[in-house]
């Protein structure tokens, strides 16, 4: 799908929808089924500042659809920081110092701006806001747990956005209690919920592997040190020798790949396959691999991969430590992987078919989920009661 070009960007039109301008680092293909949604409501722009070369599965935006939406590459340069883990690993971590969201939010002149975390992006984007007075949401989803050792500097600029930043978009529950830890007013946070399109998963597709024996255990998403597959590897291995008979299918890529092949080879696993990264658009297949889908993360502000699954009609056992466990799983689903008879009993408890039937009810469509923000956005843009309740969203297909 062609970008717009800057010239393309700048063109003015008639104005009948009000602009909206969503400031990111990466385009991800998740997060752009919501914007499009959005662009039913919104002349809706997405400012992003780059790629990181971790995130493979994301580099073909076209992919999504984008057909409502204007993606423009804001001016800036990405950071690598490398931080060395056990065995000489190094996990990946990048900045984005992007200057160009300043000049491109003047150029496209919004009515509203929604930024995405807490950083650079945000402070540009809060000075817009405060020199313009055009309405600014924050969008957060970190929690207790993931943001529990940053830096003393990061503590203190966040103290400062608590005051200033006028509105707040939740991922989640978990993500709620962090900003009011910071200070946020409750009335400022609009708790949404993290969200995929939930057609693409519950649409037929045929399997993306087929593996015996069953159950298939299914671990799907990048393949770094703190995503915790190691754990479930060496879990993995304790039912295997029991005489539990599985198979695993490890999904995704990223600097653990050799020390988690390795590992299969040391600890005598069976029946495990491994797939080099899969596209977003063929995850639904491999979905339809598995029997059971297992997310052992240290730390994780969401992980979609539990809306991916429930939506597919898979069982999910979860960490506890990522951000949607206590949302949208019951107790017996989650788990403790630093705690190895957690992890142990729970695991050999749900290969048993011990965990319940799939539940969906938890979980937002991703049309409510834009009809929450649009609403809010409209509140402030267009305080109006014509302008509210809005059905729009879903009419508008």
């Amino acid at each position: 799908m062609p970008m717009d070009s800057d010239k393309d960007f700048r063109r003015e039109e008639p104005r009948t929808r009000p602009k909206l301008v969503f400031l990111t680092n990466v385009v991800a293909p998740y997060r752009m089924a919501l914007m499009e949604r959005l662009a039913r409501v919104f002349e809706t722009s997405v400012l992003y500042s780059g790629e990181e070369p971790n995130r493979k599965e994301w580099r073909v935006i076209a992919e999504v659809g984008a057909s409502r939406v204007r993606l423009k590459k804001s001016w800036g340069v990405v950071l690598n920081r490398s931080r060395r883990r056990y065995e000489g690993l190094f996990d990946h971590s990048f900045v984005h110092v992007t200057p160009g969201y300043a000049l491109d939010l003047v150029k496209s002149r919004p009515d509203a701006v929604i930024s995405a975390e807490l950083g650079f992006r945000t402070l540009v984007a809060l000075a817009y806001s405060k020199i313009t007075r055009v309405p600014l949401w924050v969008w957060w989803g970190g929690t207790r747990h993931t943001e529990a050792n940053i830096s003393r500097v990061k503590r203190v600029i966040r103290g400062v956005l608590a005051r200033l930043v006028p509105r707040w978009l939740s991922y989640g529950l978990t993500s709620t209690e962090y900003l009011l830890d910071l200070g946020v007013p409750r009335e400022r946070v609009l708790q949404i919920q993290n969200c995929v399109d939930e057609a693409l998963y519950q649409a037929p597709s045929e399997p993306y592997a087929k593996m015996e024996p069953k159950p298939v255990v299914l671990c799907a998403g990048r393949l770094v040190p703190g995503k915790g597959v190691a754990l479930l590897l060496e879990t993995a291995a304790l039912l295997q020798h029991e005489g539990l008979a599985f198979s695993l299918l490890i999904v995704g890529s990223g600097v653990h790949l050799p020390r988690l092949r390795a590992m299969v080879t040391t600890l005598g696993l069976q029946n495990v396959m491994f797939v080099d990264g899969v596209e977003s658009t063929r995850m639904p297949s491999v979905y339809r691999s598995a029997d059971l889908v297992v997310l052992p993360t240290l730390a994780d502000v969401w992980g979609l991969v539990i809306n991916e699954a429930l939506w597919s009609g898979v069982p999910v056992l979860a960490s506890l430590y990522a951000g949607a466990s206590r949302e949208l799983l019951p107790p017996a689903s989650v788990f403790d992987p630093l705690d190895r008879r957690d992890f142990l009993t729970k695991l050999r408890a749900a290969l048993l078919g011990g965990l319940d039937p799939v539940d969906t009810s938890p979980l937002l469509k991703i049309d409510a989920v834009a009809e929450l923000i649009a609403n809010d956005i409209l509140g402030s843009v267009h305080p109006s009661p014509r302008y509210r309740p809005l059905r729009t969203i879903r009419e508008r297909q």
